[in-house]
């Protein structure tokens, strides 16, 4: 669908939506994909290099990415070079401009049906929230870096001419736009409409706490975040916690509120980051001190996500043939699963670290303690305080959602240093917060013909 001339295809309420299912299909295999979304976990402390001699993102583990312009850079096997982030740069704001698209001329449409009309312009403006989110958290410093996030942002794009120029804003106007976007598909969803293959006004919501949380604006994090856990409670592991959070269902049981959908996009095949830590294609496996982490009570049902073997800690997260539903599409089954985008675990964690950072120690414990015995239902509450509580938070969030491309941004947020005590290459060891080789470098194409400021320190 990406590569139809939109302007003549859409003539309808059907064909719209049919383009926007193209937008969800370039999400999935590409925004999304195995090593765009092993990014944030590698380049922070959750995954490492399975050897010295891997190639795939090495710059980027190392720290020393390279402000170019190769424009045959992909984040696929196939490109293992790649020394800069270019292609989630491209593809993200081709996404966009696709958002873009549907947005500016839904009202064409309307007349047939503007319920319709309205869920389908409600899951463009959420989607271009969500790329712009990943963009702005890839190649700008965290809201915090600044006060009031007056640092340089990236493009909003809100347009779909590409003829159009184009500039960097502040971090602190990035966000406005998303949480207008945000706010405004939640008022155009329909309440009752529930797909987690789709963007859907819980999703929408969930996202918007943490872009709230992400924004240190604690009080509407937690707000919406309790919101949504009275609607999505957590699954247990009678129901299938944590497996069933990567499966399909068309019911909130398996607590996933956006699920990527595997496709059968040619030799794709949508394989997300589980092919990149399993099998012959294996590029990254856990660091240590997360292994460690997850197993040190082995009675908690996460302690499975890591295994040893020949020395090294495989990540077995991701449960194989876990999307039946869409074989023979899929060209390699065992690989196919449904990657939680945002779920409601996530939610959970934002009310205890929002209400720890509002003196709400209680309800901070309350919501850490129903995360903790969910997976180790005879683990005891804590009552920890202060800082110890905070830290406490901050390691619960690190073991729910590891490998879910957060860690990184969430270490930026909290201004920590990265530390390695298993570092592959002596020379990334450490990164002091803060830092310019935090964030991934604009595209020189950008930065040239546009006028776009250079990240520092490129």
């Amino acid at each position: 669908m990406s590569g139809v001339f939109k302007q003549s295809y859409v003539k309808d309420l059907s064909t719209m939506n049919d383009f926007l299912n193209g937008l969800y299909v370039i999400n999935a295999v590409n925004i999304n994909y195995g090593y765009a979304a092993a990014y944030p976990e590698l380049i922070a402390d959750n995954l490492k290099p399975v050897s010295a001699t891997t190639a795939n993102l090495q710059p980027h583990y190392k720290w020393m990415q390279l402000a170019d312009n190769i424009d045959k850079q992909e984040l696929v096997g196939v490109h293992p070079q790649a020394t800069a982030m270019n292609p989630l740069w491209q593809l993200g704001y081709r996404g966009i401009r696709g958002c873009n698209f549907v947005i500016e001329d839904i009202g064409k449409y309307r007349p047939e049906n503007n319920a319709r009309a309205n869920y389908i312009e409600g899951q463009a403006l959420a989607l271009r929230a969500a790329f712009h989110f990943i963009l702005v958290n890839t190649f700008a410093q965290q809201f915090g870096y600044t006060v009031n996030g007056q640092h340089p942002g990236i493009p909003y794009i809100t347009f779909s001419d590409v003829t159009k120029s184009y500039s960097r804003e502040s971090v602190a106007e990035v966000y406005r736009h998303i949480v207008e976007d945000l706010n405004r598909a939640i008022e155009l969803m329909p309440t009752g409409a529930y797909d987690s293959r789709l963007m859907n006004k819980l999703a929408a919501k969930a996202l918007l706490a943490r872009v709230f949380l992400f924004m240190e604006d604690y009080p509407n994090a937690k707000k919406i975040a309790l919101e949504v856990t009275k609607d999505v409670p957590l699954l247990s592991i009678a129901d299938g916690y944590p497996d069933a959070i990567f499966k399909y269902s068309n019911t909130k049981s398996n607590e996933s509120l956006f699920q990527i959908t595997p496709t059968g996009s040619p030799a794709l095949s949508t394989t997300f980051l589980g092919v990149r830590l399993s099998g012959t294609s294996k590029r990254f496996v856990s660091t240590n001190d997360l292994a460690n982490l997850l197993t040190e009570d082995g009675a908690d049902v996460r302690s499975k996500w890591v295994r040893e073997t020949s020395g090294i800690w495989e990540v077995g997260k991701f449960p194989q043939n876990s999307a039946p539903e869409v074989v023979p599409e899929i060209t390699v089954p065992s690989n196919a699963y449904y990657p939680a985008f945002i779920r409601s675990t996530e939610m959970f964690l934002t009310v205890a670290e929002s209400a720890a950072k509002l003196g709400e120690e209680a309800l901070a414990r309350q919501y850490l303690n129903l995360i903790r015995k969910r997976s180790n239902p005879a683990i005891e509450d804590t009552d920890a305080s202060g800082q110890s509580l905070m830290q406490l938070i901050q390691r619960e969030r690190r073991k729910e959602l590891c490998f879910e491309g957060l860690r990184m941004f969430d270490l930026q947020r909290w201004k920590l240093d990265i530390v390695r005590s298993d570092a592959v290459f002596s020379e990334s060891k450490t990164l002091l917060y803060p830092s310019d080789k935090a964030i991934a470098p604009i595209p020189v194409s950008d930065v040239t013909l546009m006028g776009i400021s250079q990240n520092k320190g490129y």
